[in-house]
């Protein structure tokens, strides 16, 4: 039994025409998107396979600069408040970071290079600085910042290694 093409061409067009219709309705701004955040910036490149990164942005001029190379790297990053700035880059496999602002004019930078490293970064106030820096295998790292003007560095080259630093 032969299909005849040019029904099917109709049924096509006709299935389609409606449906670009309400894509194009779904694309018109929402007021309860309104005030949400302005002027937020976020870079992400991954290059390898099975990376993953969820970014939340809330407030004003938050920016954020992320590389993963490699392999099931994971990231979750939220910024909130105003002005804070994160550069972060994993390379290699199973490198896992939890990174979290909340004030303002909070800096992070955080680099893993290796294999099943973890780094968990957490600033509340403003003016803090965090730097970890994690090269090998198996490092944990974590550093917690409340309050104004903290700064932390965490480098740790090897394997298994652990850091924790806290600044209230």
């Amino acid at each position: 039994m032969a299909f005849n093409t040019k029904y099917l061409q109709w049924l096509a067009a006709g299935l389609l025409i409606p449906s670009g219709i309400c894509q194009a309705a779904d694309l018109q701004s929402e007021p309860r998107y309104a005030d949400i955040s302005r002027g937020n910036v976020a870079a992400i490149t991954q290059i390898g396979n099975y990376n993953k990164t969820r970014i939340d942005q809330n407030g004003s001029s938050q920016k954020l600069e992320q590389i993963q190379t490699g392999t099931r790297n994971q990231a979750v990053i939220s910024q909130n408040g105003t002005a804070n700035l994160a550069y972060v880059q994993q390379t290699g496999r199973n490198n896992d970071l939890t990174l979290t602002h909340t004030g303002s004019y909070n800096q992070a930078s955080v680099v893993q290079n290796g294999t099943s490293n973890s780094a968990v970064v957490a600033q509340t106030g403003a003016y803090n600085r965090a730097y970890v820096n994690q090269y090998g295998t198996g490092n944990q790292a974590s550093v917690q910042q409340t309050g104004l003007n903290g700064t932390a560095t965490v480098t740790q080259h090897g394997n298994n290694s652990t850091a924790s630093v806290k600044q209230w």
